[in-house]
């Protein structure tokens, strides 16, 4: 649970954490007798938490997740836990899973679904060579090796240890989608079988509140979800927005921004700050909690995704289970999880984007109409 306790500090998960801790509460609800947490500390030593803490602090965080972000009290309660977590393991003698590992008669299955600690491999090595430990990793993307430019410095060379790792230490590896296994293959798994590569895609849990209202119908609105980084490409929706504002004023709808500000991304954030009030075509709402997110998504003409690659697609797929119609790239992940159902745009040709919106834009919208009845087949 590594990834999630120090996303405790960050208030709203991004979708790695949110994998971990739905692996942690299906564990949690179906081997607690038998599990143990473990957390890469701040000396470098992998430790397991006491079981309490650590189920304690996941059901903390996912309530927080789930509707309380906007609590300063919540925030306190979800960050005082991870620090306390955090003394107990530095305060301990230095130990690692070693013992655990190592006791006879006992098969150890160690799952790492954050796609962190493989930068780490004595830690890994050390643990098989201990006992009988199988390592079962899950690999969300391999991005930085394929798009660098795209990425913060030494993210690339991080990445390319992990994923040579992942190959060699292995027992097996689940991945979220078909495009991820093929892209992890060519590059870093060309020797490995077949069945060591599992594809699990990623589910969606919805988050409905009631009395949380959407916007109103009446003043359309579009979504972008995410982190604001170049390979989200918002520039292509940004500089449409300001096409739109120029040649329909106050008559142009809306786009809202959700995600925090990532990396690379200051020619992006010119724009949003051009784009904001008092013009007010684009509202830059950072983070917000599920509950919100799910409501805005509701109301929403559709959802943006105008990304140069991915690996998944989170948002793709919580926007078709609220019901929200989706205008995507034209990338094979997105097919694989959109599974036909939304409109498939290239990333780069702002005509296509410009006659999507001004379509879905419009209240009697037939091509809007069209994706919402392919909707009813998707799951």
């Amino acid at each position: 649970m590594s990834r999630l306790v120090y996303a405790a500090w960050s208030r709203t998960p991004t979708g790695i954490p949110r994998v971990e801790l739905a692996y942690a509460e299906h564990f949690i609800a179906t081997a607690q007798d038998r599990l143990h947490f473990a957390i890469l500390d701040a000396f470098g030593r992998l430790q397991t938490v006491d079981s309490r803490l650590a189920i304690g602090f996941v059901r903390e965080i996912a309530g927080y997740w789930e509707g309380s972000v906007a609590s300063p009290w919540a925030y306190f309660r979800v960050v005082l836990r991870a620090a306390w977590i955090h003394l107990i393991l530095m305060s301990r003698p230095w130990a690692d899973l070693r013992e655990l590992v190592a006791a006879p008669a006992v098969r150890s299955l160690y799952v790492i679904p954050s796609q962190l600690q493989l930068e780490h491999c004595r830690l890994i090595e050390g643990l098989k060579a201990a006992g009988d430990l199988k390592l079962v990793y899950f690999v969300h993307d391999i991005l930085p090796s394929q798009m660098p430019a795209n990425f913060p410095d030494g993210a690339e060379d991080r990445n390319r240890r992990r994923m040579e790792n992942a190959a060699r230490l292995a027992d097996a590896i689940i991945v979220n989608s078909q495009a991820t296994t093929l892209s992890f293959k060519s590059h870093f798994g060309l020797d490995m079988a077949p069945e060591m590569l599992v594809v699990a895609p990623q589910g969606v849990t919805l988050a409905k509140v009631p009395g949380v209202a959407s916007r109103p119908p009446t003043e359309p609105y579009f979504v972008m979800l995410g982190t604001i980084e170049p390979r989200k490409n918002h520039l292509v929706i940004l500089n449409l927005w300001r096409d739109l504002h120029a040649e329909f004023r106050r008559k142009a709808p809306k786009l809202l921004l959700v995600g925090s500000r990532g990396w690379k991304n200051r020619d992006i954030i010119d724009l949003i700050e051009w784009n904001a009030p008092p013009r007010g075509m684009v509202e830059e709402l950072g983070r917000l909690p599920d509950m919100a997110v799910a409501s805005l998504l509701e109301g929403a003409r559709a959802l943006l995704l105008p990304s140069f690659a991915a690996g998944y697609g989170l948002p793709l797929a919580e926007a078709l289970s609220h019901g929200a119609p989706v205008l995507c790239s034209d990338l094979p992940v997105f097919h694989e999880v959109g599974r036909g159902i939304p409109d498939y745009l290239p990333p780069t040709a702002a005509g296509a984007w410009r006659a999507a919106v001004l379509d879905y834009a419009g209240p009697g919208s037939p091509r809007r109409a069209a994706q919402l009845v392919r909707m009813a087949s998707w799951s």
